[in-house]
């Protein structure tokens, strides 16, 4: 029923939030590319890296069909080699993350 889908949207969507002052969704002490030192030494592109990874894994364990799974991790693979292509250009990493989030969050609404 879609009542389960949207609790489970709504409590990963707040878990993302609350998780956003730890940092990015990954181990800054291991960065190791301009990119992931830029999201590690920015509060706002760590938040927005926490709040992708949680969208990202709010869809694809919403238990939605196999094929929207599989478009979903292949835009999340995309997107991953647009933001990695921004090197530590601010502005390009704001872009690349709105993007995401964006078409992350439609279609998790989608599946409501």
């Amino acid at each position: 029923m879609n009542i389960g889908k949207s609790a489970l949207a709504f409590t990963f969507a707040a878990l993302a939030t609350v998780g956003t002052s730890q940092g990015a969704s990954f181990d800054c002490a291991k960065a190791s590319t301009p990119t992931e030192h830029a999201i590690c030494d920015n509060p706002q592109l760590s938040k927005l890296d926490d709040q992708t990874s949680g969208l990202y894994y709010t869809v694809i364990s919403s238990g939605e069909p196999a094929d929207k799974v599989a478009a979903v991790k292949a835009q999340q693979e995309k997107f991953l080699g647009q933001r990695d292509a921004c090197g530590a250009n601010y502005d390009c990493l704001i872009d690349a993350y709105t993007a995401q989030i964006m078409f992350l969050k439609a279609e998790a609404a989608e599946g409501m």
